[in-house]
């Protein structure tokens, strides 16, 4: 009785995608999931999947609803309902939550089958996905577009990109392509692919999605350098030794592995990277680095044991100094319990790079966010309303170090 009264509305009809999708929202919104609720979150999710099917009207909001809830239900998957929990209960919590994530990215692809995102060319869609998998965060530190990038010559001229060498690979297609050739995909082979291609494609499509939305509202004013007074103020130690002071943070063992394994997430294939909660690769990401990428292994390894100090002070490669900060940076913030480094959320959850999902901060706290698609280092702050306040939006390697100083208040 009370599971067919709640398909109905307050006037005894059926209810409406919409309505389905708004008692969603606030199921899959709410702080703590109990069986209960995951058993309503499945009871909605049949009806929504029926009323899709029979073709019944789908807005622009209710279709922008459902891609947020599965947002929400993707990150309690990554970082894990109460933090720390561990037991049989907490593994079956998991599955379910993973499972409604995937559920809901099945049901937007059937909207976009219906819209006709279903008549796409699939082998290019499927292409654009693969790109992305294969491609590395390595290039993030450099300035402009790959067309209008210069490089030394051997002989020291300058010469554009691509002369005198191979031709570069097909550059990796940005967010909003990404997410839409993931969802075009789903939606022409959803009868043909098996059930765990989806789990892997939902996660990559509710990721990509939430890094649109955030770049969205980061960049709301636009992709121009921009530093706000409080940061550009005068600082009596010289920036330079504040900015070996971060990198010397990370002289220690655990600073060691820090180095190593950001290094890998910025040089290995995002693939094999995944997503992780805190500072360290996990086991299969890095036994799978060692069988397949030995030469980014050994380089890794190698700045590792020279040590942050070092690496920042005597280094040539920016990516492997700006690695240096990172890790000092990261010894500085990832604090409490017992093993920070590894069983803590990175940074505290202050910082947001491409391979880490973590739990947010509490309100009016300074985050960092790199945006990749615009190659952006932006610092912001919450407030209570989750508006965001951009302290600073830099790019480039300069752009990165002034960042961290203003985020660690050095």
């Amino acid at each position: 009785m009370s599971e067919s009264s709640s398909e109905l509305g307050a006037a005894g009809r059926k209810r409406s995608v919409d309505e389905l999708v708004e008692r969603l929202r606030a199921k899959t919104l709410a702080e703590r999931l109990p069986l209960l609720a995951h058993l309503s979150i499945g009871r909605t999710l049949c009806k929504l999947r029926d009323a899709i099917t029979n073709e019944e009207p789908v807005s622009p909001k209710a279709a922008k609803a459902l891609l947020c809830c599965g947002i929400a239900m993707y990150r309690r998957h990554a970082v894990g309902e109460q933090g720390n929990e561990e037991g049989e209960d907490h593994e079956e919590t998991m599955a379910l939550v993973k499972q409604s994530s995937v559920l809901i990215f099945v049901l937007l692809a059937s909207i976009e089958a219906r819209s006709g995102g279903g008549t796409a060319d699939v082998e290019t869609a499927y292409e654009v996905v693969e790109r992305a998998n294969a491609a590395t965060l390595a290039g993030v530190l450099e300035a402009g577009t790959p067309a209008s990038r210069k490089r030394k010559a051997p002989d020291g001229q300058e010469e554009e990109e691509g002369e005198g060498e191979e031709a570069a690979p097909p550059p990796t297609a940005n967010a909003g392509t990404l997410t839409m050739s993931v969802l075009q995909y789903v939606a022409q082979t959803l009868r043909d692919r098996a059930s765990t291609e989806h789990e892997r494609l939902a996660d990559l499509f509710f990721r990509t999605s939430a890094a649109c939305m955030a770049q969205k509202l980061l960049l709301a004013h636009g992709a121009s350098d921009f530093v706000s007074l409080r940061a550009t103020a005068g600082h009596e130690v010289p920036r330079e030794k504040r900015l070996l002071g971060i990198a010397q943070a990370g002289e220690s063992e655990a600073g060691q592995s820090v180095l190593r394994d950001i290094l890998l997430s910025f040089l290995l294939p995002s693939g094999i990277i995944g997503v992780r909660r805190n500072l360290l690769l996990s086991r299969a990401a890095s036994t799978s680095a060692g069988v397949d990428h030995a030469d980014a292994v050994n380089q890794a390894h190698s700045v590792a044991m020279a040590g942050c100090e070092f690496i920042w002070q005597n280094g040539t490669d920016p990516l492997e100094r700006a690695c240096a900060l990172l890790a000092g940076a990261a010894v500085l913030t990832t604090k409490g319990g017992e093993d920070p480094i590894r069983k803590q959320d990175a940074f505290v959850g202050r910082v947001s790079l491409p391979f880490l999902e973590t739990t947010p901060p509490a309100s009016g706290v300074k985050r960092l966010a790199l945006l990749t698609d615009q190659k952006r280092w932006v610092l912001y702050k919450v407030d209570r309303k989750n508006k965001p306040q951009v302290l600073c939006n830099l790019g480039g390697f300069e752009g990165l170090c002034d960042c961290l100083l203003e985020f660690l208040g050095q």
